[in-house]
């Protein structure tokens, strides 16, 4: 009987080890997608720096790009998950108006800013993705036996995902196709 309690002892804290430990991966993972959306930010600002030089007359879609950029800044965890999609909304816009200007568009900076966009946001995707895997391993451990017992002391609820569900196909820079 004081075998039966001990291993059901032992395996109650082994699980909310367990919790902990995903929990804590969840969070390194939020961290990596924390940073690169400042460095998406980043990028964002200088974008419009540049398209701004180009297009004094677009200043409605300029102000929405940093009007975004500052949200992203300041939003919180959950908030930040949907102001990544706004963003994306937002550098669709500021692209389309860069096709306005072929000068710009051909512009060193343009091309490089826009690169790194998009290298950037294939990162944030790639981090997503993980995030999205410890957050459903988390949940997963929370809501299966012992751990339910366990998240139910605990007052941190199941963590949100992030939605892949931008168009990032669109920032990718068109095939040039000569027949």
């Amino acid at each position: 009987m004081l075998g039966g309690i001990a291993i059901v002892a032992l395996k109650v804290r082994s699980q909310h080890a367990l919790i902990a430990s995903l929990d804590e991966r969840a969070d390194a993972a939020f961290g990596d997608i924390d940073a690169l959306l400042i460095e998406r930010a980043s990028l964002i600002g200088n974008l419009v720096e540049v398209v701004r030089a180009f297009s004094q007359k677009e200043h409605d879609v300029i102000r929405d790009v940093l009007d975004a950029r500052v949200d992203a800044l300041e939003a919180a965890s959950n908030a930040a998950i949907q102001t990544g999609t706004q963003i994306a909304e937002v550098l669709q816009n500021v692209f389309s108006v860069s096709e306005k200007y072929p000068q710009l568009a051909s512009g060193e900076h343009y091309r490089t800013l826009r690169t790194d966009l998009i290298r950037v946001e294939e990162r944030i995707t790639a981090s997503r993705r993980f995030y999205n895997l410890a957050v459903e391993e988390l949940n997963g451990v929370r809501r299966a036996f012992p751990g339910n017992l366990i998240s139910r002391r605990d007052p941190a609820s199941e963590r949100q995902k992030f939605s892949l569900g931008e168009r990032r196909a669109e920032f990718a820079e068109p095939i040039k196709i000569s027949l």
